[in-house]
């Protein structure tokens, strides 16, 4: 078990704790029934359209995050490993349903609060509240602003608006499964075309090509060329 103050520390990395100070956490602790769970590599947490009846802090370890699309036509996976919260927008609201699978690759810790003690905390803390408000409405923002934003014409800027649209966060490793005729249609261009497109990106060390795979080492790169 970690010291109560590393672990605190933890928590702070958090933006619903931010503001929080070790008394009025512990309180909390004390009041509401938290969780604590340590996972080894390869343990599912949450999986895509599974109910969101609990809200998952992640405080340490490697996390892969998958979203499959609606026709199952290819699969983005994101890797982190930094503190998270797994999806607090869909703990509340009219589609209350993950949208995308967690699982470790490493050694996790992980703090879980039900549902109704969320609410509690909510209720009872202000600090706690505005954080989880903040957190929400930034996200409703951001989701908001890219619906508007113009189609890029050139093919390269068009891919990676394609990846920024359905990442979790802009940054980071991440690797597309797809296959060439499926991201040529999403891309409305020739297959040709796309392939000649993603060689060069290669080239460039952008991208690596695998077998039914678009490995992107560093999306902040690749961002930063054709952003």
């Amino acid at each position: 078990m970690q010291p109560k103050s590393v672990f605190f520390e933890r928590l702070l990395l958090l933006p619903l704790f931010q503001g929080i100070g070790k008394t009025e956490f512990w309180e909390i602790a004390e009041r509401i029934r938290i969780g604590f769970q340590k996972l080894s590599r390869e343990a599912l947490i949450v999986e895509q359209d599974t109910p969101c009846d609990v809200l998952h802090f992640i405080l340490s370890g490697n996390i892969c995050v998958h979203q499959t699309s609606n026709e199952h036509t290819y699969i983005l996976y994101e890797y982190f490993d930094q503190p998270m919260v797994i999806q607090p927008e869909a703990l509340f609201g009219l589609r209350t349903r993950y949208t995308r699978t967690f699982s470790t690759t490493s050694s996790t810790e992980l703090l879980k609060v039900e549902k109704a003690a969320v609410r509690d905390i909510l209720f009872y803390y202000p600090t706690f509240r505005i954080n989880y408000l903040n957190m929400v409405s930034t996200q409703m923002q951001q989701a908001s602003l890219l619906l508007w934003r113009a189609t890029p014409n050139h093919l390269n800027n068009r891919f990676v608006r394609f990846l920024i649209n359905r990442s979790l966060r802009p940054a980071g490793h991440k690797v597309l499964k797809i296959k060439m005729e499926q991201l040529a249609w999403e891309l409305n261009e020739t297959r040709l075309n796309v392939s000649r497109m993603l060689h060069d990106l290669q080239d460039k060390k952008l991208v690596e090509m695998r077998r039914g795979n678009i490995v992107i080492p560093s999306f902040e790169a690749l961002i930063q060329n054709y952003g």
